[in-house]
Parts: C-alpha cells; sequence; structure tokens
C-alpha cells in the first residue's frame, strides 16, 4: 500500500497528493499535501504535454507524457534517483513509450515494438534469460522484441505482458516463447 496516490484528469493534467517523502509528489518540495495538486511540470499543448500514463512505485513516480517520453522523479531504488520534480528518462529519450509497470526491485516498458527491463532478477522477472542477474540501465527483452505490448505488470518476482497478435510476425514470436504447458 502507498501513501501517496496520483491521478489523471480527463484534459490531461496530473494530480498528486500525500507523504511526500523524497519529493515523490513532482512538486519541487517534499511537504505532504492533504488534497490533489495539480504537477505544473505537465501542461497539456506545453513543451512538456500532458500526460497520458502515470504510475507510482514504492517510493517515487513515472508519468509517459503525450508525446511517449518517460519522466521519474520522487526516489528510484534500482536508479539511485532522487529528484522532487520530474525529469526525463534519458535512456530511454526518443522512444514512443506506451506503458510502464514500475516495481520495487525491477521495472518494465512498453514501447513501439520493443519491451525493456531493468533492475535486479531473482526469478527471471526481466526476461534476460538465466545468465544475466540484473540491469542497472534499460535494456531490451530480446525475447519479445518485434511484440507490439500494450501492457505491463510487474510484481514482486515476475513480470506479465498483454502483447497484440494480430499480425503474423507477432504470432510467430509468440509460438516461440515457451509456454510452460506441461
Amino acid at each position: 500500500m502507498t501513501s501517496f496516490q496520483m491521478a489523471v484528469s480527463t484534459s490531461d493534467e496530473l494530480f498528486t497528493w500525500g507523504f511526500n517523502g523524497h519529493g515523490r509528489l513532482g512538486h519541487k518540495t517534499t511537504e505532504d499535501e492533504l488534497v490533489p495538486l495539480r504537477v505544473n511540470f505537465f501542461v497539456p499543448g506545453s513543451r512538456n504535454g500532458g500526460v497520458k500514463v502515470a504510475k507510482c512505485s514504492f517510493e517515487g513516480c513515472f508519468a509517459i507524457n503525450e508525446l511517449g517520453n518517460l519522466f521519474c522523479w520522487g526516489q528510484n531504488q534500482i536508479s539511485k534517483l532522487e529528484c522532487p520534480y520530474p525529469i526525463p528518462v534519458e535512456d530511454l529519450y526518443g522512444w514512443a513509450i506506451n506503458d510502464i509497470s514500475p516495481g520495487r526491485n525491477h521495472h518494465v516498458i512498453s514501447a513501439e515494438t520493443s519491451t525493456i527491463a531493468m533492475g535486479k532478477q531473482t526469478q527471471g522477472e526481466l526476461g534476460f534469460g538465466p545468465t544475466r542477474k540484473s540491469s542497472s540501465a534499460p535494456d531490451k527483452m530480446s525475447s519479445v522484441e518485434g511484440l507490439k505490448v500494450i501492457q505491463v505488470a510487474v510484481g514482486t518476482n515476475h513480470t506479465v505482458l498483454l502483447a497484440l497478435d494480430d499480425t503474423e510476425e507477432a504470432k510467430k514470436i509468440l509460438e516461440e516463447l515457451d509456454t510452460n504447458e506441461d
């Protein structure tokens, strides 16, 4: 359970409120907010754009703007970032980001026809295979490269992807994955 909340309005404005440790609300302060307050960094139609997707992690936040750029603020245990206002995730600049699922130990991001992961891997949750244990920088999951992943979700030691199978290439990629059916 988190001690802070986020909401995106129908006009793509982002509001946050609650406990503001590490600046996780994105208001350039660490003061708690008892009512929803707009994050002024994101303004629809401006250079930073409005917000299409917003997600909370344990101590920080992520938002995808209307241009498909990913921003983060607060504290991020994986990248060791701590910032009280939104900053772009520069390693992913130029990608058209669709979704992110931030977890405590790993994050998964869908972008165009690539799925990207970073963090610690203990049970294969990064999708990199058995020999690679972690990635402090974002890296592609090669086994699903080419798939249009429309939604991602992470748990403590697992990752779930929702992908389209509307092309022959996508169907082939999905057929090649090990489904663990016994």
